[in-house]
């Protein structure tokens, strides 16, 4: 395990400081954007139930990320690099939340294509970007490889998980409410 040699111990810290910079921008990118995007997923087929346009565009979804995983993201990450990767696949799902704004076949049909397309090379970009990066930390602290990865998972999986674990409870609390309506509309005929 051996320190790096940097100029300064200032630019040691200045680069440290970067690091967390970059972990802490992608984690909360990833928060927001899912956070919008679990809960359309989740009420696709109640939003758009106009002949069946919820169940069809998560099938092209779904179907296009299978796919996709098979070539886009070595591909992606190859021509673009890894930080370029996730920003533009990140840009992939903001496009499908802005296509549900306006649920046209012809928007959400592409725009599940798009968020199909983005979601492996996203995924593969995150972690490739979070473990080089943390190579790079380690250098400059001279802790291990794996603690430094570890740390860094850890920091963006407590605000991913929280993310979805908020939507699971809403769902919940929504279901119940629901259910609390019909048994007042039953009981008021």
């Amino acid at each position: 395990m051996e320190v790096v040699p940097t100029a300064s111990a200032e630019d040691a810290t200045r680069e440290k400081r970067r690091v967390w910079k970059n972990i802490i921008v992608i984690t909360f990118s990833f928060f927001f954007i899912f956070s919008s995007m679990l809960s359309l997923l989740r009420l696709q087929s109640t939003l758009n139930q106009v002949e069946g346009m919820g169940v069809i565009t998560l099938s092209i979804l779904f179907a296009t990320r299978v796919i996709s995983s098979m070539f886009v993201p070595k591909l992606m990450t190859h021509f673009i690099g890894h930080r370029w990767t996730i920003v533009v696949s990140l840009l992939g799902y903001i496009v499908y939340i802005a296509a549900n704004g306006n649920a046209a076949w012809s928007t959400m049909i592409m725009a599940s294509v798009c968020v199909g397309l983005s979601g492996a090379p996203l995924w593969t970009a995150q972690c490739s970007y979070f473990t080089i990066i943390a190579q790079h930390y380690q250098r400059l602290t001279g802790q291990t490889a794996q603690h430094v990865v570890s740390r860094f998972f850890g920091f963006f999986f407590l605000f991913y998980k929280t993310c979805e674990s908020q939507h699971t409870y809403s769902a919940q609390l929504n279901a119940e409410q629901v259910a609390q309506l019909s048994q007042r509309d039953r009981a008021a005929v």
